[in-house]
């Protein structure tokens, strides 16, 4: 009998706490919104952003020695990562060191493996908590870059 109690104040509080949600002005969404994708990569910051960016954005952002941060677990980009890119498993050092390298809108892309990997937009977002204004997520990530032979670190 206990077991049925259980469920039924769980089944209860779960939909109790989804109809506050829905009704609160400030509600957290139950889907994440889709990134906004970038039509121009040549833009003035006058309010924090977060796009996605293609491929080919991507590669423009690359060949003006932008900063990009491998979202991926380290064993991951020690396996293979985009030449140049970061991978500092710890926030606070990644905080860190992006604040004494670059201003916090200067431009940054965040990606990892692929379109199903959403550690890129994660970080995207605590980045953005932190103040840096000019974040890219490349949801193509490591697969894309890799796949069309852009250059690669070991």
């Amino acid at each position: 009998m206990p077991s049925v109690q259980v469920f039924v104040l769980i089944v209860f509080s779960s939909v109790f706490s989804l109809f506050v949600n829905g009704v609160r002005t400030d509600g957290i969404p139950l889907l994440a919104k889709e990134l906004d994708v970038a039509d121009n990569i040549e833009i003035t910051v006058d309010e924090p952003q977060l796009l996605a960016i293609t491929l080919e954005q991507a590669i423009d952002l690359y060949k003006k020695s932008t900063v990009f941060i491998d979202a991926r677990e380290p064993e991951y980009f020690t396996d293979g990562h985009i030449m140049g890119a970061w991978n500092i498993p710890f926030f606070f050092e990644l905080t860190f060191k992006l604040d004494s390298l670059q201003g916090k809108d200067s431009p940054i892309v965040v990606y990892c493996s692929g379109d199903e990997c959403g550690s890129s937009e994660d970080l995207a977002y605590e980045l953005q908590a932190e103040g840096f204004t000019n974040l890219y997520v490349f949801k193509g990530g490591w697969t894309e870059w890799s796949e069309n032979g852009h250059p690669i670190g070991p």
